[in-house]
């Protein structure tokens, strides 16, 4: 499969086979997510683990290919990702499990 795309849930389970079961799955609203990262929902579930031991566990235990696949989204989605997690939400807690869930996704790609 093709590391340098977007991947759906069904994809993202199927590229990562065996090791999509490493992760506990964070759950979240998706309506808190901003439109134009949307399609990042299945990655911020399987990688917004907020304990940062947990995370570089995980990232350390991905296979290359995982791993340049969320490195992939998350530049491809920098400005996205700036706007809403750097903008004026984040000065103002407390924060959607959607905001740490996608801070701790872009954490584990800083990681690898």
């Amino acid at each position: 499969m093709k590391t340098e795309t977007v991947l759906n849930d069904d994809q993202l389970k199927q590229m990562y086979g065996d090791f999509y079961e490493s992760s506990p799955k964070v759950q979240f609203h998706n309506a808190d997510v901003p439109d134009e990262l949307q399609a990042l929902v299945p990655y911020a579930v399987f990688w917004g683990v907020s304990d940062d031991i947990d995370r570089e566990s995980l990232v350390e235990a991905a296979p290359a290919e995982v791993v340049k696949n969320l490195k992939y989204i998350i530049q491809t989605h920098e400005d996205q990702l700036d706007t809403w997690l750097a903008g004026p939400l984040a000065d103002k807690p407390p924060f959607s499990a959607a905001y740490i869930a996608f801070s701790a996704m872009r954490m584990a790609s800083d990681y690898c």
